[in-house]
């Protein structure tokens, strides 16, 4: 039973990691390496190679010599992730890893906005850059793709369907980089609980994935700013707000699914991966309202779990 549980919690990590490199629009390894590296060096026990291992990573990511202003927000965006998170596992030690993390994530996006405000058209220039980063990426994937599929039926509209994905990232570029930090948190956090504390399970299972009720008031200010009539500025707050609190309660509501009909096996990991896929808007709605549902309902209330150490 512990060998399963064991490999859970690595399949859990590779997630994590996956969830970080796929939803950044910044350096994955920055994002992944500069919280792990605070957090080890900030909580005991303060294992000698476990400090030279964050030492060496902080001086190799920070030290070198970089370029645009994008690689700046990018090291900046991630001590400020780590440090508001070892903050508030000092301040919060009696809440979870996730209202931990949301709340650093939080901070951390005031704090970025902040200086980005003092500093003259701060979010313009930092939102051209990303924009700018994202259309290379789609450029550079697209004619990749185009050479793998010559002549394929589609191979013509994939630089244009691309270029409209790039476009959409760099919209929703705010949110995803909240989603991506929540991530490199619970991997940063897991890793050090495993390997340094030697915590058998860092972070709780699925099933048991919640964060504050009162965190729907943000999905209702973001839907609010999208329905009113505002500038675009506010509209475009409005629709990140609602990306990034929809994808936590798409996740809460995955996790009542697991509590009502039991953890999947391999088979039925793979048949929903393919429900995913084919009735992709359909079932991310569902999993939206069962999570929102679980707000007000709190469905797994009658089915109690235990309380899992270290997290």
């Amino acid at each position: 039973m512990s060998e399963r549980r064991g490999a859970r919690e690595w399949v859990a990590l590779v997630g994590l990691v996956l969830i970080a490199a796929t939803f950044s629009v910044l350096s994955p390894g920055v994002l992944l390496a500069v919280p792990f590296a605070l957090i080890a060096l900030a909580f005991p026990p303060r294992r000698p190679l476990t400090v030279v291992m964050a030492v060496g990573l902080l001086a190799l990511i920070l030290s070198a010599h970089g370029g645009d202003g994008l690689w700046y927000f990018e090291r900046g965006w991630a001590l400020l992730l780590g440090a508001w998170f070892v903050a508030f596992v000092m301040l919060l030690p009696r809440a979870g890893f996730v209202n931990r993390a949301v709340a650093a994530v939080a901070a951390s996006a005031a704090t970025a906005a902040a200086f980005l405000a003092l500093r003259r058209d701060g979010f313009a220039q930092l939102d051209h850059a990303v924009t700018e980063r994202l259309r290379t990426v789609a450029g550079d994937a697209a004619l990749a793709m185009s050479n793998v599929l010559r002549n394929s039926a589609g191979s013509s509209d994939m630089p244009s369907n691309m270029m409209k994905a790039a476009e959409m990232q760099a919209h929703l570029f705010p949110a995803m980089i909240g989603l991506a930090s929540l991530a490199s948190l619970g991997a940063g956090w897991w890793v050090f609980r495993r390997v340094t504390v030697s915590d058998e399970q860092p972070l709780r299972p699925l099933r048991e994935f919640r964060f504050s009720d009162h965190l729907v008031w943000v999905l209702l200010i973001g839907a609010a700013l999208l329905l009113l009539p505002v500038d675009e500025l506010a509209r475009r707050a409005g629709s990140n707000l609602v990306t990034f609190m929809a994808a936590l309660y798409a996740l809460r509501g995955i996790a009542v699914l697991v509590v009502i009909g039991g953890s999947p096996g391999p088979l039925g990991v793979v048949i929903g991966a393919v429900l995913c896929v084919v009735l992709y808007p359909l079932v991310v709605t569902a999993t939206i309202l069962v999570g929102l549902t679980d707000t007000w309902l709190d469905i797994r209330s009658k089915r109690p779990i235990l309380p899992t150490p270290g997290s």
